[in-house]
């Protein structure tokens, strides 16, 4: 007999004869007579017999009750946390070793990355002084030079002269990416060459924080006759111009080292074909052994027109006898 059999034969749907068989088989068979009344006792559980069951006084109200406490109670972000953590601390450790370790090989590429956009920028901005530069050299026979009455302005305010001219009025460009932002940068304008100037000699501490933009400029050489003089407009040869800032000390004038612009590894210098070249040293050519001091290892103008010197922009454009 099958299991549907005997759930017929439980709910009585059999016919006659195989009914009474079966019941006969249950007289003989203690075993299925058994089986037979433990399927009548689960059939029948499963049968309603309109029985209803009341439920406790005031169980709705008490229900409601909770629902409401619970909704006017403060949660925090702990009530949301399971009980038991679904991972180990040892899985955490697993991922946060993972995650360091990319993170580790990935620094230095950034790093590199910045530093590629902050050459580059550095760049650019030489490019553009270069370009005011030549706007300038097409209106005068000189790059820019002070007058003779004030022939000790510090060699910095090429870029008054070239932002009194009307061709320099990106102040930005005066800033290298690599360094913070200079003061005139930060304040988005410049006064005249004749008003820093004499802002120099009135309040020191003032002009020295204004005028500390990041390139220097080569202020001339020093003519056959012994008289100092500007570059002229268009140099007989190549000849660097502005450069990144020469590493400087108060008390030992320019130190042997490269440009800080750069963290040391070298310098960007603007010629006077405009185009600007990386050096990893201060030597640029064999005629002009170092950048930033004149062939007499002084931080004086070129003893010739060969001898490119970038000064600092807080020294004159006469040269410091420092060194």
């Amino acid at each position: 007999m099958n299991s549907e059999e005997m759930l017929d034969f439980a709910l009585g749907q059999l016919d006659d004869p195989r009914r009474r068989e079966l019941e006969e088989a249950g007289r003989t068979d203690p075993e299925f007579a058994a089986k037979a009344h433990r399927v009548r006792h689960a059939v029948h559980q499963l049968v309603d017999d309109g029985y209803t069951f009341n439920p406790p006084a005031g169980l709705s109200h008490r229900t409601l009750a909770l629902v409401a406490h619970s909704r006017s109670k403060g949660r925090s972000i702990l009530d949301y946390v399971p009980v038991q953590v679904p991972f180990r601390w040892a899985d955490f450790a697993v991922a946060a070793s993972i995650f360091i370790a990319g993170l580790l090989t990935l620094m230095p590429a950034i790093q590199r990355s910045r530093e590629r956009m902050n050459q580059a920028g550095c760049v650019f901005n030489l490019a553009q002084i270069g370009s005011s530069l030549a706007q300038y050299a097409t209106l005068h026979p000189s790059y820019p030079y002070p007058p003779n009455d004030r022939a000790d302005a510090h060699s910095g305010l090429f870029a008054a002269i070239l932002h009194d001219a009307g061709m320099l009025t990106d102040l930005s460009v005066l800033d290298c990416p690599c360094n913070g932002k200079c003061a005139v940068h930060a304040a988005g304008r410049m006064d005249s060459f004749e008003q820093i100037d004499d802002l120099r000699k009135s309040d020191p501490a003032q002009y020295q924080k204004l005028v500390s933009w990041d390139y220097g400029y080569n202020a001339g050489y020093r003519r056959g006759s012994g008289r100092l003089g500007p570059l002229e407009a268009r140099p007989a040869s190549l000849i660097a111009v502005v450069a990144d800032q020469p590493p400087q000390d108060a008390h030992l004038g320019v130190i042997d080292r490269n440009s800080p612009n750069h963290g040391g590894s070298g310098q960007n210098v603007l010629y006077s074909d405009g185009g600007v070249r990386w050096h990893s040293n201060r030597r640029i050519s064999p005629n002009d052994l170092d950048l930033y001091l004149n062939n007499a290892r002084q931080m004086q103008p070129g003893l010739n027109e060969h001898d490119a010197v970038v000064l600092p922009v807080m020294v004159p454009f006469v040269g410091s006898d420092n060194r």
